[in-house]
């Protein structure tokens, strides 16, 4: 495999507005072109194809119909990917489910969406999935593959499992063989019935203080968003698209994802991110587009097999939110013409990206301009009046947004606005170019001594320290001041804390100085399961810090 990255080829827009649609497009015009690379092996477009309509197949042999969910537990691996198109090509709704999921959260989900069919992997990690099964799904063992009757999952028909058999569930060979049965007019009848603005997922948000929402995510949306995702990243079918982040997560199934497939590109996915086999998975594959977050970043610069010269193929891709996190990619690794942006899973991943051209110094201190199908505005939080150029407000955004959390009218009235605009609950402001930055979560903001600071520019103060690695900023209650702000950081070279409170100091408003901050290392940062910091975590961390001086 060649080295470097190719010129630029651009990409056919296929005609398909669906994923089914896309997937037949590549098929036909580049049968032979790698669509998958994942451990060692190669699946071409032609052979995904395949693989996802004997899916189709099967789903209808077991009488899964237009709008049913179907769940899939399965690490970034091919069945992942042949699972989804399979399922959505035929109307299903896909609920990529959560690998670190336990017993409960697997019930909980599998409940709340309705699952009809559930395809899984025997163990994953440390988990044993099957026994996991059997627990979350009392009378599973007693059941018969594809008949199953579950008082307390009422809609769930049949499980399958891919690995070492289960009972009650059927194997993934079984699983195949049920397809002979369906003929080929029923396969076309169900395809021809999708439709657009049909649903295509469900991805489960991991909330952190509440129970989760399923964010609906359209067939219209991921192609188009899709579309305008990959075209600003410069993704071509001569690209390899590396995929750090679980599929099961927005920056991989609802970004990344749509981004390479949109644009006839290549998918380069491990089971799960580990930095040492990262290294050599960038650089036996040659993968051109980094899909990494921050703290994976960091991770794989500071591994001992690190060498710049090894993930030097890649050059395009995520550059990550904060500052010094954008550094890392675009400076230390030399990713030149990968791109910050800004978005949520509510807004199909991205909302905006930068150009791949755009200035270092514009990268690492904004988040991109609006892509082509999103409408970005910014209002004052109370009265909801229109803010000037620069000025900080709400952030609504409309174009490719979510059609709703299922099932769930609360949340959806919140967050779902009368003029079609979604309200993502950000503070961020436009410049007079038309970048976007943001500033921090409306929640988030922290009120001391009346004034209200947000957390991201202190981490953005403190992270330009040289010693500073990673910084993350929470408040807590104080009875004179209303609140203050601690900061947790990470460095790499000795620093005080009187030394950074200076260094912030010289920078900004005396009112902005973290009143406490505490060193950690990275591993000992609390996460949630997608890999972000659990700010939550580090206030109680905070509040154990400081007892001894309340005493």
């Amino acid at each position: 495999m060649s080295s470097g990255v190719a010129s630029p080829v651009p990409s056919e827009r296929p005609a398909s507005r669906l994923i089914g649609g896309v997937f037949e497009f590549w098929a036909r015009t580049q049968p032979r072109h790698p669509a998958v690379l994942y451990d060692g092996t190669t699946l071409s477009y032609g052979e995904l194809h395949e693989r996802s309509v004997a899916i189709s197949r099967s789903l209808l042999a077991l009488g899964i119909r237009r709008g049913d969910r179907v769940g899939v537990l399965l690490s970034n691996q091919p069945e992942w990917v042949s699972m989804a198109i399979g399922a959505v090509s035929i109307g299903a709704i896909l609920v990529p489910l959560n690998t670190w999921y336990k017993r409960t959260e697997l019930a909980w989900t599998a409940r709340h969406c309705g699952l009809t069919t559930l395809v899984c992997m025997d163990q994953f990690l440390k988990q044993d999935f099957v026994q996991m099964l059997l627990e979350a799904f009392p009378g599973l063992a007693q059941g018969s593959p594809g008949e199953l009757r579950l008082p307390e999952f009422p809609k769930l028909r049949s499980i399958t499992v891919l690995g070492r058999a289960a009972p009650g569930a059927f194997s993934w060979e079984q699983f195949l063989e049920l397809g002979e049965a369906t003929s080929r007019e029923a396969l076309n009848a169900a395809t021809e019935s999708v439709q657009p603005d049909d649903l295509a997922f469900i991805l489960y948000t991991s909330g952190s203080t509440s129970e989760p929402k399923g964010v609906t995510l359209s067939h219209a949306g991921l192609t188009g968003n899709g579309w305008d995702i990959g075209t600003r990243r410069h993704i071509g079918p001569q690209d390899r698209v590396w995929v750090g982040t679980p599929l099961f997560y927005a920056l991989g199934s609802a970004n990344a994802w749509p981004a390479t497939f949109m644009h006839g590109a290549t998918l380069v996915i491990q089971g799960a991110f580990e930095p040492g086999l990262t290294i050599d998975v960038v650089e036996q594959t040659q993968a051109t587009v980094y899909y990494g977050t921050g703290n994976m970043t960091m991770a794989i610069v500071g591994h001992p097999d690190y060498r710049q010269a090894r993930i030097g193929s890649l050059k395009k891709g995520n550059a990550g939110m904060t500052a010094e996190y954008k550094r890392l990619t675009l400076v230390d690794m030399r990713m030149t013409e990968a791109c910050g942006a800004y978005g949520l899973t509510e807004t199909y991943g991205h909302a905006t990206v930068h150009d791949t051209d755009t200035p270092l110094e514009i990268k690492l201190h904004t988040h991109g301009r609006a892509l082509p199908g999103m409408e970005m505005r910014i209002v004052h939080p109370e009265t909801g009046e229109p803010l000037q150029a620069g000025e900080t407000g709400l952030v609504l955004v409309g174009g490719f947004v979510t059609p709703g959390y299922y099932l769930n009218p609360t949340e959806n009235a919140k967050a779902l606005r009368a003029d079609g605009l979604f309200d993502t609950g950000d503070l961020g402001s436009i410049d007079a170019d038309g970048q976007f930055h943001f500033h921090s979560r409306v929640k988030e903001i922290i009120k001391t001594g009346g004034i209200n600071v947000s957390p991201v520019e202190v981490e953005n103060l403190l992270t330009e320290h040289p010693a500073i690695l990673d910084a993350h900023v929470v408040p807590l209650p104080d009875s004179r001041r209303g609140q203050i702000i601690i900061a947790f950081v990470v460095a790499d070279d000795a620093v005080s804390v009187a030394a950074l409170q200076t260094f912030v100091r010289e920078r900004a408003a005396s009112f902005k100085v973290p009143h406490h901050i505490f060193f950690r290392t990275a591993e000992q940062l609390p996460r949630l399961a997608s890999g972000k910091v659990a700010k939550a975590r580090l206030i109680e961390a905070a509040q154990l810090e400081l007892a001894p001086l309340k005493t």
